[in-house]
């Protein structure tokens, strides 16, 4: 049972690996966890106990009813009238109680899933004073799945007491069958007291098998949640012979691509963009504009709704996904960072990496100063999503972390968005060591940032109204140039805005 509940934690886990981000944007965090703990626990507790018990009353069953049958053939058939009312019984306590399960286990999840919500965002839960509104919802859910369990319980409640019912009357009628026997002489006193004991006998693993019938039908409900997530297809799939990516030039093109999140409005319509090899492209636009979108299908975190994204000419639908993700360096807005040490963070992506390559990594995007800084340099001890370390800290790491890859493509969604302004100056400093020599896109929230790179894309309402450099577009005193007016209006640039690599 163990070596079985392993091997379906490992398929469970490698299946969470293999989906795409929509899955995730569209389910609970608790409700996942919920499946590789709630659902395996109960296959667990199955497996363990209930299978065992299961077997040998079948057969203990199966050898008592042959026995009652070699006995006497009319008694055994007295006992046996009362199994087609069993059977109708069980019949609709399966049907009653996999629905009374399944609810129970929804609403564990939900369960799971405030209480997850809730430590993540235990802060502003503080800040806003909402631990009583809190406490009250997570009370309200929990006495929602209490209420689904109940039901569940009174199912059993019944059913088990029937089943013992059951056995009172096939032992009632055998004996009023047997004493009219006795009495004609056609059936001896010790035989029939003989089968009275074989008669509990024959309901005691009628019994058991009912309890372990309980946990059968949770495990299968369990089971059922577990397969339907191992279906559940990815919507990055691998082609049918996929084509391994060994490098990069660097040449990305859109052509004609429309995308969508799920049903909602289409968040890109028609872009039609070539990106040559080793150019630095900026994306602006106002929220929601489709920048980031953008980048995610590079990385092919989605694919597009029609249309297809290329790199050197090639669909990334025909690649292999993980062979050329191999070849992309992603630096998100949020830096997040694994719990471990900072040289464990900046290898993740090479985790055969020496010493010397890591902080030639880090002195490369000028992150050593900084790390040299820290308690224990590269043997710093990194706390959860990275929460001991300043935003500008965890950016720094996590474009070195990019910069030891060696990528042939760079993506930066936003990297400073966050940032103050000293800060942001130097991760742009880091960001420009990066970046120099390879593909690079970078959705820009600062203007700043726009001004340095060697072509800005203006985008809006997932269409891309302006294409040019930073002058040019200023020169067009369109779209771009508007959003540049704005932005100086807000905060004075630290550098000349014509400033190029």
């Amino acid at each position: 049972g163990e070596r079985v509940l392993y091997a379906l934690r490992l398929k469970i886990f490698a299946q969470l690996q293999r989906l795409g981000l929509d899955y995730y944007e569209r389910e609970l965090t608790g409700r996942i966890m919920t499946r590789m703990t709630t659902d395996v626990d109960a296959l667990s507790t199955f497996l363990q106990t209930g299978l065992v018990t299961a077997f040998v009353s079948v057969v203990t069953f199966f050898g008592i009813m042959a026995a009652l049958l070699v006995l006497d053939v009319q008694l055994a058939l007295v006992v046996f009238a009362t199994l087609p009312p069993l059977i109708i019984a069980t019949f609709f306590f399966r049907r009653a109680s996999v629905k009374a399960y399944e609810l129970a286990r929804e609403r564990v999840s939900l369960v799971n899933a405030d209480l997850q919500e809730s430590v993540a965002g235990l802060r502003i839960v503080q800040a806003f004073r909402r631990e009583p509104d809190g406490a009250r919802r997570f009370a309200e859910r929990s006495d929602s799945y209490r209420g689904a369990r109940i039901r569940g319980q009174w199912l059993i409640s019944v059913y088990f007491p029937f089943v013992q019912l059951l056995s009172s009357v096939a032992a009632a009628a055998v004996l009023i069958t047997g004493a009219g026997r006795v009495e004609a002489a056609t059936l001896t006193t010790g035989a029939l007291v003989a089968y009275l004991l074989y008669i509990d006998l024959f309901f005691a693993p009628v019994q058991q098998l009912s309890q372990v019938f309980d946990g059968y039908q949770q495990a299968t409900v369990s089971l059922g949640r577990i397969q339907e997530l191992l279906r559940e297809p990815t919507s990055t799939g691998s082609a049918d012979e996929p084509r391994e990516v060994g490098s990069l030039r660097g040449d990305i093109a859109f052509e004609d691509v429309r995308f969508a999140y799920g049903a909602d409005e289409e968040a890109l319509t028609g872009i039609d963009l070539t990106i040559p090899a080793g150019q630095t492209v900026a994306f602006v636009g106002e929220t929601g504009a489709g920048k980031s979108t953008l980048v995610k299908l590079v990385a092919r975190f989605y694919d597009p709704t029609s249309g297809r994204v290329t790199a050197d000419g090639m669909d990334l639908r025909a690649l292999d996904l993980t062979s050329y993700r191999h070849r992309l360096g992603v630096v998100p807005q949020e830096a997040y960072l694994f719990p471990g040490t900072v040289r464990d963070a900046i290898a993740y992506g090479r985790p055969d990496a020496t010493d010397a390559e890591v902080e030639a990594a880090a002195r490369a995007v000028g992150a050593h100063e900084m790390i040299a800084t820290l308690d224990g340099g590269y043997l710093h001890e990194v706390a959860e999503r990275g929460r001991n370390l300043s935003a500008g800290q965890r950016q720094l790491i996590a474009l070195a972390r990019a910069e030891l890859v060696d990528p042939d493509v760079l993506l930066l969604d936003e990297a400073t968005a966050a940032l103050d302004l000293a800060t942001e100056a130097q991760v742009n400093q880091a960001t420009d060591r990066l970046a120099g020599r390879r593909t690079t896109l970078v959705v820009a929230h600062r203007l700043t940032t726009a001004a340095r790179a060697d072509r800005v894309v203006v985008m809006d309402h997932g269409r891309v109204v302006e294409d040019g450099t930073h002058d040019e577009l200023l020169a067009r005193d369109g779209r771009y140039a508007e959003l540049w007016r704005t932005f100086v209006g807000q905060s004075e640039p630290e550098e000349p805005v014509g400033a190029t690599r």
